[in-house]
C-alpha cells in the first residue's frame, strides 16, 4: 500500500487534479466545523455513562469491577461498530451515516433516566455506544476534503472533538446538580435531534474521484493488509488509553485518593482537555516530520510517564496523568496522519478497524484496574502493563514504519529535511526534559528532600539538558554523523552483541575514561585533560543529586554525632563525624575544584608556551571555558573558606557569587566548547565502524587494483557527499572519483593539468 499512496501524493502535488485544485474555493472549513461538531456531540453522549458512574453505584449497589464493567460497556460497542460504520461511511459517505447515527443515539440517551435494574442499564449503556462508531465517520468525511499533505493538521482539528467526553465528565454533575439528573440525559437527547437537522441542511460530501469500493473489497483491505492491523495496534494504545483514562479517572481517583465526585471530574476534565488540545499539534509535527517519527519519541515517554501513574501518591500520579494526556493526545494524531497516507482510498474503513481497536483499548483497561482492586487490592499492575504494552509498539513501529518513512523522507527538499530535523530535536528534548523533571520530583519523594534554596540550580540545569539534547539530536541528523550513527548500531547487531559489548567497553576504558590517545600526542595534554575530566564528573556526581533531592543527609535519630546517607529516600550507609570518610564526602566539590584549577593552571602553561596552540586559539573556545570553570572552583572554595576559617564573613556574597558562575557555565553548556563532552561518545561507534572496515571487504582502486580503503566506507562517502552538495561522479568506466586511491587521484590531477597545459600552448 505504500507505494500506490506515495504515487498519489506526488500526483496531487504535482498536478492539478487534487480537490482544491478543481475547487480552490471548497468550503473545508465548513465541512472540517460540521465534522467536529457532529463528532463532539456524539462524543459527549458517549461519555455520559462515565461521568454518572459514582452515582449509578451508589444507587444499585455496585462493586469496582461491576462500575468497571458498566463504564467498559459504551465502549465495547463503540469500538466494535466502527469497522462497519467506516465501512458504510465509504460506501454511502459520511453525510447520510452521520445523520443515521446522530438520530439513533438520541433515543437510548433519552431511556437511560428510565432504567431501573442494573441489568436494564447495561443494555441501554451497550446501545449509547453507537455514539462511539461516530469517529470512523466523521474521519472519512472530513479527511477527503483536505490534500494529502494536511491530513495530520485537519484530523487533528477534528480530533477536538474528544472534548465533548470533557464536558459530558464536568459539566454532567454540575448541571444534575442544578436541574436533576434526568434533565441532563433528556437534554442531550434534544441537543443530539436538532444538530442532525442543522448537519442535514449543511453537510455535503466531498467529490470522490473513484467509484466507492463493494463490501467484498473492503473487508479484503482488512485481510490483506498488515499495515492497516500495525495502525490499529499504536491506536489501541493511544486512543485507547485516552479512553480508558477518561471514563474510568473519576472511580479512580475516588477510589485511590478519596476525591470528591466533583474533584475527581474536575481533574479528569482536565486530563481529557489536555489530551485533546494535543491532537493537533501531534497531527501538525506528522505534516512535519512524518507520524511515525511522532511515534518513535512518544510510545517510549509513554512507557516511562505510565510508570509514575502506579506511584500511590498525589504528586507523581499527577505528573505520570499529565504526562501521558499530553503524549496520548499527540500520538492520536499521529497515527491519523499515517491512515490517509497508507491508505488513500479506504480511508472510513481502514479508520474503522483502528478505531475500533482504539475503543477495544478503552474497553480492557478499566476492567483489569477493577480487577486488580478488587482481587489484590492495588492498581499499579496494570500502569506496568500500559508500559510494557508501549515499548513493544516502540520495537514495533522502528521496525515497520519508520524505514519507511526515512525512504520517503531522502526524497524531500533539503530545506524541509532540515526544518523536520529541527522540530524532530525540539520534540525530543521536550520530551526527555519532562522526563527530567519527573525524575526531580519522584526521586526527591515529591519534593519531600529538595531545598528549595537550590531551585535557581534545577532551572538553570533544567534548561541545560534542555539545550544538550536539542543541539545533539540536531547535530546527529547531520548526513555525516546520522551515517556513523546508523552503522555504529547495525555493526553492534550484525557482530554480535557480547562480542561488540566487550569491544565498547575496552573503548570505553581507554578513549573516554583513560584518554589514551591524548597521551600518544602529549604528556601534559594528556595530564591536563585528566584533571579537568575528572575533577568536574566529581562535581556533577556530587552536585545534581544533592540539586535534585536525590542524596540527602540526615543525623540518626539515636546518635547526632553520625550522619545517614539517604538515596531516593531509602538510607544506603551512615558515617561518623570526624573521621575520613566525613571529610571526603564534606568536601569532596573542594577536592574537585583542586582537580580543575591544576588542569586549568597545566593548560594554561601549554597556550602560553606551544607556539602551534597559540597561532589558533580564540577567546570564544579556549579561554572562556576556563574562565568559567575557574570562577566555579575559585567561588565554591572560597565558599568553605568562608565557613571553616572566616565564621562565615561574605558567605552570601559569595554563594551569590557562585551562584551566577556555576549558571553561567550551564547556560554556555549546550552552545560552547563544552557541548564536545557529550559529542565525544560517539566516537565509540566510529572506532567500531573503523574496526569493521578494516576486518571487512576492502574498495579496490579503479586504476591500480590496489585496495585503499574499507568498501564500507567509500560506498557511505559516494552516498553521504551529494547531500551536502559535492558531487563527485564521472563520466567513464570509473564512475566515481572516490572509486580512486589518493596516489591514483594524484596522479590523474596531474595528467589532467599536463594535458590542460598542452591544449593552451598549442
Amino acid at each position: 500500500m505504500l507505494l500506490p499512496a506515495v504515487e498519489e501524493y506526488n500526483s496531487q502535488m504535482a498536478s492539478p487534479t487534487s480537490i482544491e485544485a478543481e475547487n480552490p474555493e471548497s468550503p473545508q472549513s465548513k465541512h472540517l466545523l460540521l465534522g467536529t461538531v457532529s463528532f463532539t456531540v456524539c462524543f459527549a453522549a458517549w461519555g455520559l455513562i462515565s461521568a454518572f458512574a459514582p452515582h449509578f453505584r451508589q444507587q444499585f449497589h455496585l462493586s469496582a469491577t461491576q462500575t468497571a464493567f458498566l463504564i467498559a460497556v459504551p465502549v465495547l460497542l463503540g469500538a466494535l461498530a466502527r469497522i462497519p460504520i467506516g465501512m458504510l461511511a465509504d460506501r454511502f459517505g459520511g453525510r447520510v451515516v452521520f445523520t443515521v447515527l446522530m438520530f439513533f443515539v438520541a433515543l437510548p440517551v433519552a431511556l437511560v433516566p428510565a432504567a431501573t435494574s442494573y441489568r436494564n442499564l447495561l443494555i441501554v449503556a451497550f446501545l449509547l455506544g453507537m455514539a462511539g462508531s461516530s469517529f470512523a465517520v466523521g474521519v472519512g468525511y472530513v479527511s477527503r476534503w483536505f490534500s494529502m499533505e494536511n491530513q495530520g493538521s485537519a484530523l487533528g482539528v477534528y480530533g477536538l472533538g474528544n472534548i465533548g467526553q470533557s464536558a459530558a465528565v464536568f459539566l454532567g454533575p454540575v448541571v444534575a446538580a442544578a436541574y436533576g439528573f434526568r434533565t441532563v440525559y433528556w437534554g442531550m437527547s434534544i441537543i443530539l435531534l436538532i444538530w442532525t437537522g442543522v448537519f442535514v441542511i449543511l453537510a455535503r460530501n466531498a467529490p470522490q474521484p473513484a467509484k466507492p469500493k463493494g463490501l467484498s473489497e473492503m473487508v479484503g483491505v482488512l485481510a490483506r493488509e498488515p499495515l492497516a492491523w500495525a495502525l490499529a495496534a499504536f491506536y489501541f494504545l493511544t486512543f485507547g488509553g485516552f479512553v480508558a483514562f477518561s471514563i474510568y479517572l473519576p472511580t479512580l481517583l475516588r477510589d485511590q485518593f478519596g476525591l470528591r465526585p466533583a474533584d475527581a471530574g474536575f481533574r479528569t476534565a482536565g486530563f481529557v482537555v489536555l489530551a485533546t488540545l494535543c491532537r493537533p499539534l501531534g497531527g501538525w509535527l506528522s505534516d512535519k516530520i512524518g507520524g511515525s517519527r511522532v511515534l518513535s519519541w512518544i510510545l517510549p515517554a509513554v512507557a516511562a510517564f505510565g510508570l509514575l501513574l502506579g506511584v500511590p501518591s498525589m504528586l507523581p500520579f499527577t505528573v505520570g496523568a499529565l504526562g501521558c494526556a499530553a503524549l496520548l493526545g499527540i500520538g492520536n494524531g499521529a497515527v491519523f496522519q499515517l491512515v490517509p497516507r497508507y491508505f488513500p482510498t479506504q480511508r472510513a474503513t481502514v479508520t474503522g478497524l483502528v478505531g475500533a481497536m482504539g475503543g477495544m483499548g478503552g474497553f480492557f483497561p478499566p476492567l483489569l484496574l477493577g480487577m486488580f482492586r478488587d482481587r489484590i487490592g492495588v492498581v499499579w499492575p496494570g500502569f506496568l502493563l500500559l508500559s510494557a504494552v508501549a515499548c513493544l509498539l516502540w520495537w514495533m513501529n522502528g521496525r515497520v514504519f519508520l524505514t519507511r518513512e526515512e525512504a520517503l523522507a531522502a526524497k524531500l527538499p533539503p530545506a524541509l529535511i532540515r526544518t523536520a530535523d529541527q522540530v524532530r530535536a525540539g520534540a525530543w528534548a521536550t520530551l526527555w526534559t519532562l522526563v527530567l523533571i519527573a525524575a526531580i520530583v519522584l526521586g526527591s519523594r515529591n519534593l519531600q528532600n529538595f531545598d528549595a534554596a537550590l531551585v535557581i540550580y534545577t532551572f538553570a540545569i533544567i534548561f541545560a539538558t534542555w539545550g544538550v539534547i536539542y543541539h545533539y539530536s540536531v547535530w546527529i541528523r547531520k548526513p555525516p554523523t546520522y551515517v556513523y550513527w546508523k552503522r555504529g548500531w547495525q555493526l553492534f547487531r550484525e557482530r554480535g552483541v557480547f562480542r561488540s559489548l566487550s569491544h565498547v567497553i575496552a573503548l570505553t576504558g581507554t578513549h573516554l575514561l583513560a584518554q589514551t590517545f591524548i597521551a600518544k600526542r602529549s604528556r601534559l595534554r594528556w595530564a591536563m585533560h585528566q584533571m579537568i575530566f575528572w575533577g568536574c564528573i566529581l562535581a556533577v556526581m556530587i552536585t545534581f543529586p544533592l540539586v535534585f533531592g536525590w542524596i540527602h543527609f540526615s543525623s540518626a535519630p539515636n546518635d547526632q554525632m553520625t550522619y545517614v546517607t539517604y538515596l531516593f529516600g531509602f538510607p544506603t550507609g551512615r558515617f561518623h563525624l570526624y573521621t575520613f570518610t566525613a571529610l571526603i564526602l564534606f568536601h569532596g566539590l573542594d577536592i574537585a575544584a583542586f582537580l580543575v584549577l591544576g588542569g586549568i593552571a597545566l593548560s594554561l602553561w601549554r597556550r602560553m608556551r606551544d607556539e602551534g596552540a597559540r597561532a589558533v586559539q580564540t577567546l570564544a573556545m579556549d579561554f572562556w571555558p576556563l574562565i568559567l570553570l575557574f570562577a566555579i572552583s575559585i567561588t565554591g572554595l572560597a565558599l568553605t573558606v568562608s565557613q571553616e576559617w572566616l565564621g562565615g564573613s561574605f558567605y552570601d556574597f559569595i554563594a551569590i557569587l557562585h551562584a551566577i558562575t556555576v549558571i553561567a557555565a550551564l547556560l554556555y553548556l549546550p552552545f560552547g566548547k563544552f557541548f564536545h563532552i557529550f559529542q565525544r561518545p560517539a566516537q565509540l561507534g566510529v572506532k567500531l565502524y573503523q574496526r569493521a572496515g578494516d576486518e571487512g571487504e576492502g574498495a579496490i582502486c579503479a586504476r591500480c587494483g590496489e585496495r585503499y580503503a574499507s568498501l564500507m566506507h567509500v560506498e557511505d562517502l559516494k552516498r553521504v557527499l551529494p547531500q551536502v552538495g559535492f558531487n563527485y561522479s564521472m563520466s567513464g568506466p570509473v564512475g566515481n572519483w572516490q572509486a580512486l586511491c589518493p596516489a591514483c587521484k594524484r596522479k590523474s590531477l596531474s595528467l589532467a593539468q599536463l594535458r590542460l597545459k598542452e591544449e593552451a600552448n598549442g
